[in-house]
């Protein structure tokens, strides 16, 4: 009996490192004396085999093995509505929010930042940097020209002039550019000696067809929405209106064209000016340029804004510093001062 009892221990000792815990001693008679006879007989202790299972080798996964993350893996962030719904920009980029940009590094012409560039969207009294352009190509900057009867009618912004001013085309060019005056850009128009305001508008579609602008649509020398009658119903008008459209891309090319005349370059970058009537009893109009960046360290070599509800706010701007030109263009934004600086700075330090 004392030896089968050693035998026994022998046993659990020489099983215990395959799997300690899973083993399970066989204490039934017959499984005893066969592991006694086997010792007496110089065979050794038999294998045990029913009491051992060896582990299965795991299945891999995504995650590692067994379907769980390895301690060097971990796994992938659950997906929420508000990650899905934001895309980060990346750290390189600057953080604007804008329907679409675009950034010109003009001296080695390299574009350096494009969002949503090649839509048409509407630009407001970017427009006038258009219609500045046509006025200098066509009209005489010293003919006096009147301001029609109604023109207090044209909508805001303007200028204010009255029925019956008499003005240079020069003097209207700065209200239109420097106080961004719809009813300056109204009065270039109806005085244009080809055949007023339709004509204008004609040669201002001409001009962005001659300079490649080939999304670029004008439907008022302003940048005022065309407003237009659809039909009746019910005895009334039904109206609908037509933004005058350009992409961001075309406004830039528009803006590098418009700010090669030394004078448009001048009225835009300028921040003040006292606009005079040529009347018996002349007039005087003191501008003053809503352009905010005109204000800052920025070294602005002219700008445009621009704003209507469909337009949001807008603008363009040329940044001239010692050899460096960038020219920023921002369509559609809540913060379109802000953004336009973001952008310069953001531009200017990047080594290109």
């Amino acid at each position: 009996m004392t030896f089968k009892i050693i035998i026994l221990i022998l046993v659990s000792v020489w099983v215990a490192p395959f799997n300690a815990p899973a083993f399970q001693p066989q204490t039934a008679p017959n499984y005893i004396d066969s592991m006694v006879s086997s010792v007496r007989n110089g065979n050794g202790a038999p294998r045990a085999s029913s009491g051992l299972t060896r582990p299965q080798a795991a299945t891999p996964s995504k995650f590692g093995l067994s379907g769980k993350p390895s301690p060097d893996q971990k796994a992938p962030a659950a997906k929420t509505k508000s990650a899905s719904l934001h895309v980060e920009k990346p750290a390189s980029q600057p953080r604007v929010k804008a329907k679409a940009m675009f950034c010109l590094d003009r001296s080695s012409n390299r574009v350096v930042f494009a969002e949503n560039e090649s839509s048409p969207l509407p630009i407001a009294s970017i427009t006038k940097l258009l219609t500045a352009m046509v006025v200098i190509d066509q009209m005489d900057l010293n003919e006096v020209v009147e301001t029609p009867a109604d023109i207090l009618e044209v909508p805001k912004h303007t200028v204010g002039i009255r029925p019956g001013d008499l003005f240079k085309v020069k003097d209207l060019l700065h209200g239109m550019l420097i106080e961004s005056g719809n009813d300056c850009a109204e009065s270039l128009a109806r005085a244009y000696p080809k055949g007023g305001r339709p004509a204008f508008i004609e040669s201002m579609n001409r001009k962005a067809q001659e300079l490649g602008l080939n999304q670029v649509k004008v439907y008022t020398p302003s940048g005022l929405d065309h407003k237009f009658t659809l039909g009746r119903k019910d005895g009334r008008e039904i109206l609908a209106k037509k933004p005058n459209i350009a992409t961001a891309e075309d406004v830039a090319m528009l803006a590098g064209h418009a700010f090669k005349y030394p004078l448009i370059a001048e009225i835009s970058s300028s921040k003040t000016y006292v606009m005079k009537s040529v009347n018996p009893k002349p007039h005087e109009y003191n501008l003053v340029n809503n352009d905010k960046l005109l204000r800052t360290d920025l070294p602005v070599a002219g700008a445009k804004t621009g704003f209507t509800n469909m337009a949001g706010k807008c603008i363009v701007a040329l940044f001239k510093k010692n050899n460096k030109e960038h020219l920023v263009v921002v369509l559609n934004t809540p913060h379109h001062f802000k953004a336009a600086e973001k952008i310069y700075r953001w531009a200017s330090d990047k080594k290109l």
